[in-house]
């Protein structure tokens, strides 16, 4: 039975990749839908060895010496459900239902990000009666984990040089810039030895946390961080601390909400809580206003075997050292970060400790400098650094012809101004304007909330509203 209206083309499409697994690594089959879709309409087509699709229109009649324009969204959805929930994203079809006007999926993300864009050029290159300069549309893969599609992709057969990306989230914005980034790993090697002293667990909780594109520039407290400066302060009260382990955060670009830290110590356990209660007391202080459920836990356990005390001052020093958060702040745009880094994941595993960061800047030469600062640290206590992951960022141009284009006519069309935004997130566009540097991008989509989480939706009449408003746009250029 069909939730939507399948007379709508785009609603058509959105409910028929809903059915169609396509989680990031896993696009194949929903390449194989839209290559059929180009075949039945005879549209040309290209498709390269990580499923990346270019679909070709040509010109509407009359409009066969404009310039073209492409078209781009990228066709896989984070996979992400509710813990009751037993889904099974590589088979299941989502299961869609409609709320007060949103769409949804059941315990389950919906895939809005980026099955909205995914399905406006599918209706674009399907409806015979559109009136739009010659499209090329390019679907993409594996965005959501590295926007490795976009890196991958052979550009050579792209005329245009305007680009209107669908992957936008907001109705009546559109995105003027976006940060480049890179990962980096911090290694160190750790030993180990026998322990016959008391063991306790600390465990810092109840942070907000948030992606670290779109939060860092919040103050939100960093649970890996905090923890590193509150076994630096123990060892600075001459304490004995012995790490056994340390495990903080889940994903390098997410900041991480808790950490958990077992130790050993000849200390006492009431001489442990006194200190660690005091730096408790101050650090809720400092996050009363951004993370006011913070607190820290601290209980006794058992394990023979600990981290020698150099390699545990070494591994709390780095911690402690390090930088995080919010560096610098753009001059030209408004509450936006131009330089950041976020302490994600840490680890002890397998005889050494791991720290995973991500660093996000437009400006390479910031984040080069960056890359030097932790790896100088890291090479004090004897630790080493890769660095990997790498994508452009996206300047914003103030002479964009398109996007003045867009402006004009979204205030004539919607009788209300566009929105110019920027995000600190890093965007495919970055990495096309990097492949076709004369590139002039604007970014267009409809409102959606929640994305990535499984209470993620999407308002209906926004995503017809902004449908039509793309098909009004294409017939001015």
């Amino acid at each position: 039975m069909d939730i939507l209206d399948t007379n709508q083309l785009i609603y058509r499409y959105f409910e028929e990749i809903s059915q169609i697994p396509h989680g990031s690594c896993h696009e194949q089959d929903l390449a194989d839908y839209i290559v059929a879709l180009a075949e039945k309409h005879h549209l040309n087509y290209q498709r390269d060895e990580m499923h990346n699709v270019i679909v070709f229109k040509e010109a509407s009649q009359g409009y066969e010496d404009h310039e073209p324009v492409m078209l781009q969204a990228h066709i896989d959805m984070v996979n992400e459900k509710n813990k009751e929930n037993d889904h099974d994203f590589d088979h299941d079809p989502l299961q869609l239902y409609i709320e007060d006007g949103f769409l949804h999926a059941y315990q389950t993300t919906l895939g809005a990000d980026d099955g909205c864009g995914v399905c406006y050029m599918l209706a674009l290159l399907t409806d015979e009666q559109l009136l739009h300069p010659a499209l090329e549309c390019v679907f993409t893969v594996q965005e959501e984990i590295g926007l490795c599609g976009a890196m991958a992709l052979d550009t050579s057969s792209l005329k245009a040089r305007r680009l209107i990306n669908l992957d936008n989230e907001a109705e009546g914005e559109t995105c003027v810039s976006s940060s480049g980034g890179n990962d980096l790993l911090i290694t160190k090697e750790i030993t180990g030895q026998d322990n016959d002293s008391p063991v306790y667990v600390m465990e810092v909780k109840g942070l907000i946390g948030g992606h670290s594109g779109g939060c860092i520039h919040l103050g939100r407290g960093n649970a890996n961080k905090i923890a590193g400066r509150i076994l630096f302060h123990l060892l600075k009260q001459g304490m004995d601390i012995r790490l056994i382990e340390v495990n903080g955060g889940l994903k390098n670009n997410a900041i991480p909400r808790e950490c958990t830290v077992a130790f050993a110590s000849s200390q006492s356990y009431d001489e442990l809580a006194y200190h660690i209660g005091q730096m408790e007391d101050i650090i809720k202080k400092e996050l009363e206003m951004t993370d006011p459920d913070f607190y820290v836990e601290l209980h006794q356990d058992e394990c023979d075997v600990c981290i020698t005390s150099k390699d545990s001052e070494a591994m709390i020093s780095i911690m402690y050292l390090c930088q995080n958060g919010m560096l610098e702040m753009s001059p030209v745009i408004d509450h936006l970060p131009v330089l950041s880094l976020n302490m994600g994941v840490i680890r002890t595993h397998d005889h050494r400790l791991t720290i995973d960061y991500s660093l996000r800047s437009p400006v390479k030469s910031l984040r080069d400098e960056l890359c030097m600062q932790l790896e100088t640290i890291a090479y004090l206590y004897g630790a080493s650094v890769q660095v990997s992951n790498e994508y452009p960022g996206w300047d914003y141009d103030p002479h964009s012809r398109l996007r003045a284009q867009f402006k004009q006519f979204y205030q004539q069309y919607a009788h209300e101004p566009l929105k110019e935004v920027a995000t600190h997130g890093g965007l495919e566009t970055g990495v096309l304007k990097q492949k076709i540097p004369d590139l002039d991008i604007i970014t267009y989509g409809p409102h959606m909330e929640n994305v990535h989480t499984p209470d993620e939706k999407l308002d209906l009449a926004s995503y017809l509203r902004c449908y039509e408003c793309l098909v009004a746009f294409l017939e001015t250029l």
